[in-house]
């Protein structure tokens, strides 16, 4: 017992020994007390913490480990602005005071940097300085680079794989959709963030009402009162070339104007800068103006790639655009354009018809000198406040087109001259009003177009059809169009909490003139090679659609009623038709996540097709295609189906969207193409049923790494569809697929250089019932490396590589340039020195498919050309 005693008061012992405690008080040079001090414990040959205490005010610490495994300790203590002070203590300690000493402590420098993008409510901004590069000039050179935003060749800006309803420059529309002009010329120096406006409703009084998926883009400047544009002005040899370009702008808040004089000959096609881009705009466009057009010569196919490397043309383009702030709320905005190109194009194109009776081969060798002439005049008035609407927007427009080519047809030659005169007004009024809890619309438009075509071939093809089997010398076909258009409806707006009732009662009219005539060797031929054609459709309709919309969900239901009549006077024939229409439609989204956002689309349709082809008598389209229609309605019965998801996160700047779209088309008309030995052309139209079915898949992944300033973006889309067409009176099933991926990135991982590579890769596929199908792919690379081996100096290399199937027709293509450039920084001036076409390709060719043939397309390159240019950036 007394031994279990022992061994007990022995382990008690070495337990209360064991512990350590330590005490004392924290005082500075006057023995005032230090409150905060940080004292903290460790074992004499290490950097670990045993234990810590914090003093309060009276500046005592109390330091206590349980079990003392170490002979030596180390305090320290820490207190801001004092010096840092420690000692080594053994286990026998347990008081010990300190007494630190004034010291004051520089901090480093804390920078703080914004985040690239950045996302508050329905607006995602973009800070322009983290995506700026050296060598970029206009802000279209730096949005490029933006995750989850694309510029496309066109101009046209989307946003998620959709095109933007509005550009804006600071919360104005200047340009009314044509902001390629402004994208292309404002500096990216004057703009400090790019918006996406998500879901956004350009019209304020219905901002609340009626929902809108679309986005729009606003452009952020820097200063309150900005001037800015550039000025540059270039000349080369090899030939002679030159460039010129003197765009001044001017935002305030009062006022903005952008006017632009450009001009060059070395192949840059500036006329896509006067395009209508927004939707919105567009649709608009598309009411008032018609595109019709009947007669062409053989032209060469436009090539898919850039026009520096193969257009030979003298462009000049003057527009003046100006928006004032009347009162507040209320804009007059003035846009005028005029467009003068001419072009000159020289090219090849061998085609090979696959025909049930058998293939035919044509080869045709193509000039073509066309002269564009282009004037545009609008007048918009503009109050868009959220009590009150009203748009008047007054245009016209006049085309004085004509062109000529030179054929070489299968070694005959044949020579062509067209000329398209056109005259275009059209007035659109629109207001909207409160009237109690309700919101009415009024909506106007008038259009009238006065439009001629003359085509002259020599010499005439179709002998047997047109001139009893004899050669003649000369065709002349003729067509004079006239085209009124009235469109007025009425709209009912009235919300219920979550639910919104639209209602729309209205009536469309359209009268449509179309005379034509033929001549061979100046003398007219009589039906059936005459039309005097006269289309009127009086379309009254009704539209009723019903939206809900509740924290993250949304959804409407459109159902419209129309009411076709037409009447067609054809010479001394008049027939009239009618038609009712039922076109529901469906629409749903669902934001499941501040990410995740799904939308589904489906409707039903009708369309009467093209009007402006219902001629019962003969039109010379094109040297070698002649078109009858019997003066048959074109009716077609839409399905379409649409599923979307969207992910974003601009947080991590990562942006992506998949959808499917579903199309079913049935006709009641099938064309029948007839085809001659010489592979001329005899369109006709069957009373016969038929359908076509699209199936299309696409994906889209951006992402922008900040720290090394990289944006990387994949995407893919899949077609396929199929549908019947009469070749040769006989009727064959036509299958079309085509894949096209692309991958791009942009690099910005060094200093003293950067890194763009953009791949594309297209396969195209066909089959015609009955023969085995025919497959085609073509890829290109683009790689372009910025250099900045000092301050003040640039240089940039371009290569292009285009891959072919078949390289024995179709050899690969190479083409290279090379950029220098000398700025001087503070007075914003470049000097460049630039090669284009560094390795003298003379010819591009690439083949492509149709329905029932195959082209092969071989285009004169421009040579190489050397260029200095002088660059004023303001």
């Amino acid at each position: 017992m007394k031994t279990k005693l022992t061994l007990l008061f022995i382990l008690i012992s070495h337990f209360i020994f064991a512990q350590l405690t330590i005490s004392g008080i924290v005082k500075n040079e006057k023995g005032e007390p230090i409150s905060g001090a940080n004292i903290t414990l460790s074992p004499g040959n290490s950097d670990e913490t045993l234990t810590y205490f914090i003093t309060k005010s009276d500046g005592k610490y109390l330091l206590k480990i349980d079990n003392s495994l170490h002979e030596t300790y180390e305090i320290r203590v820490r207190a801001m602005n004092y010096a840092f002070v420690s000692e080594l203590i053994n286990e026998s300690s347990s008081n010990f005071d300190f007494t630190l000493h004034e010291k004051a402590i520089e901090l480093k420098e804390v920078k703080l940097k914004e985040s690239p993008i950045r996302k508050k409510g329905d607006t995602i901004a973009y800070d322009v300085t983290n995506f700026k590069d050296i060598q970029d000039r206009s802000i279209a050179d730096v949005i490029k680079k933006m995750p989850g935003i694309e510029i496309e060749s066109s101009g046209r800006i989307l946003y998620q794989g959709e095109p933007i309803n509005k550009y804006y420059i600071e919360g104005m529309d200047l340009l009314g959709g044509k902001y390629a002009l402004a994208n292309e010329n404002l500096s990216a120096d004057a703009v400090s963030k790019v918006q996406i406006l998500e879901n956004h409703q350009p019209i304020k009084i219905l901002d609340s009402l009626v929902y809108s998926p679309k986005a729009a883009l606003n452009i952020k400047l820097k200063n309150k009162i900005t001037y800015s544009g550039k000025a540059e002005v270039g000349l080369g040899v090899s030939p002679f070339i030159y460039q010129a370009n003197v765009t001044p702008m001017l935002f305030t808040k009062q006022q903005q104007m952008l006017g632009s004089y450009q001009s060059n000959n070395r192949g840059k096609d500036v006329s896509q800068q006067l395009s209508t881009l927004s939707l919105e705009d567009l649709l608009n466009d598309n009411e008032k103006f018609s595109s019709s057009s009947w007669l062409n010569i053989a032209s060469i196919e436009t090539p898919n790639f850039a026009s520096e490397r193969w257009l030979d043309n003298n462009v000049n383009l003057g527009t003046w655009n100006h928006l004032f702030k009347l009162k507040k709320e209320l804009d007059l905005r003035l846009n005028i354009s005029y467009l003068n190109d001419y072009q000159k194009r020289f090219g090849e194109t061998t085609t090979q018809y696959f025909l049930p009776t058998g293939n035919i081969f044509l080869n045709e060798r193509k000039r073509n000198y066309l002269q564009s002439e282009n004037l545009d005049i609008k007048a918009t008035l503009l109050r868009n406040s959220s009590k009150n609407y009203l748009e008047n927007i007054l245009e016209f427009k006049g085309d004085w087109n004509s062109s000529r080519g030179d054929l070489f047809r299968n070694d005959q030659f044949i020579q062509q001259s067209l000329s398209k005169p056109n005259r275009e007004i059209s007035n659109q009024f629109k207001i909207i009003k409160s009237i109690g809890k309700q919101l009415i619309t009024f909506r106007s438009i008038l259009a009238f177009k006065d439009y001629t075509e003359n085509l002259s071939i020599s010499p005439g093809l179709f002998e047997s059809l047109i001139n009893q089997g004899n050669t003649y010398e000369n065709a002349f076909q003729n067509i004079r169009f006239k085209r009124f258009v009235s469109n007025n409806y009425a709209e009912f707006t009235k919300g219920l909490k979550s639910f919104t009732l639209e209602s729309k009662i209205g009536v469309k009219y359209i009268n449509h003139t179309l005379k034509s005539d033929l001549m061979a060797d100046n003398q007219p031929k009589e039906s059936p090679f005459i039309n005097d054609t006269r289309w009127a459709t009086l379309d009254p309709y009704v539209e009723n659609k019903f939206s809900y919309r509740k924290n993250n969900f949304s959804t409407s239901f459109g159902l419209p009623f129309q009411w076709y009549y037409l009447e067609n006077t054809s010479l001394n024939t008049k027939n009239s038709y009618q038609r009712f229409y039922v076109e529901p439609k469906v629409n749903l989204s669902v934001d499941f996540s501040n990410f995740w956002k799904f939308s589904t689309n489906h409707s039903f349709s009708n369309d009467l097709g093209n009007l402006t082809r219902l001629h019962e008598g003969y039109i010379l389209y094109k040297y070698n295609s002649i078109q009858q229609n019997n003066g048959q309605f074109n009716e077609v019965k839409k399905w379409n189906s649409s599923i979307r998801f969207e992910y974003k996160n601009p947080i991590k700047a990562r942006f992506a969207n998949f959808g499917y779209n579903y199309t079913w088309n049935e006709n009641n008309l099938l064309y029948s193409y007839k085809y001659n030995s010489d592979a001329s052309t005899v369109l006709e139209v069957l009373n016969k049923k038929n359908h076509q079915q699209t199936h299309s898949f696409n994906t889209k992944i951006s992402q922008y790494f900040s720290k090394i300033k990289t944006t990387i973006t994949l995407s893919s889309a899949y077609n396929f569809s199929f549908f019947d067409q009469q070749i040769n009176n006989e009727l064959v099933k036509v299958n079309n697929t085509s894949i096209v991926s692309n991958f791009k990135a942009s690099l910005r991982v060094l200093s003293w250089s950067t890194l763009e590579y953009d791949y594309n890769i297209m396969n195209y596929k066909n089959k015609l019932s009955g023969n085995s199908s025919r497959s085609l792919t073509n890829q290109i690379h683009q790689v372009v490396v910025h250099f900045f081996p000092a301050k003040q100096h640039y240089i940039k290399l371009n290569f292009d590589f285009y891959v072919n199937d078949d390289r024995k027709l179709n050899p690969n293509t190479t083409f290279g340039d090379l950029m220098y450039r000398y700025s001087l920084v503070k007075r914003k001036i470049d000097f460049e020195l630039s090669a284009y076409n560094l390795f003298n390709e003379k010819y591009f060719s690439q083949n492509s498919f149709s329905s029932n043939y195959e082209s092969r397309f071989v285009y004169q390159l421009r040579p190489t050309q050397l260029m200095v240019t002088t660059r004023f950036n303001f």
